[in-house]
Formats: structure tokens, C-alpha cells, sequence
């Protein structure tokens, strides 16, 4: 199946892919509000900067699967064992639902480059940050389970981007597009609906 966006047309698991990283931004841009709200202009500063380099980073296809095992761990610390579980399941569930369909070669004799070890570092701290903002309520099954999806997400999407075969600037446009979108309606949602709330990390 799928999904025409303007003249661009793309697989419905890559669309998937995309909803569940704006989720993410979506969370970013209203703890970016609160922190702003706050004058905490330090880790505002620090939240847009790692936003940006996150929009660069993650389709590159570099850390995912570092990334989903921080968020299992970071889900684990939040809450408990059974709840970081149901993350890893519902992760490793779809990205191997997805695996096969990505045209993906192993190069086990390639190195990083230093580009290549930030924009892994990058992706793993903003699916970290992504996944303490989600976990700041009550973590339930379904939470804990969003955030296993938003790691498979993270984990695949670079690959899925990159397997259309559109060019690379199409690529970024596309992402920065949906995550910064995402982020700016989060960031109006919470300036319209101002709530008094302290994220513990």
C-alpha cells in the first residue's frame, strides 16, 4: 500500500515509521514550552539543537539499535522489568516485521567515520529524550509499548528513507518536514493548553 504525500508517494510502513517519530517531536515541542515557559533557556537551547542534529542524524540509518535498547533501558528505570518487556517486544516485533523488506547490506569491515559515531551518538540521545518525555505520566502497557514502536521507528526509518531511492535533499526535506511540523504543533498544543508540570529525569 501507498501513501501519496503532495507528488511524493511512499510505503505505508515508512508512513508508519514517520507517524511514530512525530510523536516524538510532538513531546519535544511541548517540553520545549514548559522549559521556555520556565526561562530555562539553557536546556531549551539544548532541546532545538538536538531536535535539529536528530533530523540530520536518524536517516542516516546510524545507532538505531543502540538507540532501542537505550529506550528499553531507560523504560526499565522509569518503571520496572515487565514494562520495559512489552518495549522490547513490541520493537523487536516490528522491526523484524520490517526487516525483510529493506534492502539492507551488512558491512562488517567498515569503519566510522567521526561523522558517522556523532550522528549515532545524536540518535540515541534523542531517543532517549524522547522516551522520558513519553514515560513522565504513569507508565501503563500501551505507553510502554508506544515507545517500543517509536524505537523500531528510529531503528528502521533511515533505511526505509533511504530504500525509496529518492534523492537524498528529498530525503531531509521530507523528515524535516514531519518532525519539525511535529515539533511546532507540540509547542503550540501545550502554549494553548498550559499545564504547571515538572519532567523528572
Amino acid at each position: 500500500m501507498v501513501v501519496k504525500i503532495g507528488k511524493i508517494a511512499i510505503g505505508l510502513r515508512l508512513f508508519i515509521s514517520l507517524i511514530a517519530i512525530a510523536i516524538t517531536y510532538g513531546y519535544i515541542g511541548i517540553e520545549l514550552y514548559q522549559v521556555i515557559r520556565l526561562n530555562d533557556y539553557a536546556i531549551a537551547a539544548y532541546m532545538i539543537l538536538l531536535a535539529i542534529l536528530g533530523i540530520v542524524a536518524i536517516p542516516q540509518s546510524l545507532g538505531g539499535l543502540l538507540a532501542a535498547i537505550a529506550a528499553i533501558v531507560t523504560v526499565y528505570f522509569k518503571s520496572n522489568l515487565n514494562y520495559s518487556l512489552i518495549t522490547a517486544c513490541v520493537c523487536l516485533g516490528l522491526y523484524f516485521a520490517n526487516f525483510n523488506d529493506l534492502r539492507y547490506e551488512a558491512q562488517t569491515d567498515k569503519k566510522l567515520s567521526i561523522w558517522e559515531i556523532i550522528a549515532t551518538m545524536i540518535t540515541i540521545a534523542i531517543t532517549i529524550q524522547g522516551t522520558i518525555l513519553i514515560s513522565s505520566k504513569p507508565i501503563t502497557w500501551l505507553i510502554s509499548a508506544a515507545i517500543g514502536a517509536i524505537a523500531a521507528a528510529i531503528t528502521l526509518v533511515g533505511k526505509q528513507l533511504l530504500d525509496t531511492d529518492l534523492p537524498s535533499p528529498t530525503i531531509w526535506k521530507i523528515f524535516a518536514i514531519v518532525t519539525g511540523g511535529s515539533m511546532a504543533i507540540g509547542f503550540v498544543i501545550r502554549w494553548i493548553f498550559p499545564v504547571t508540570r515538572v519532567i523528572t529525569y
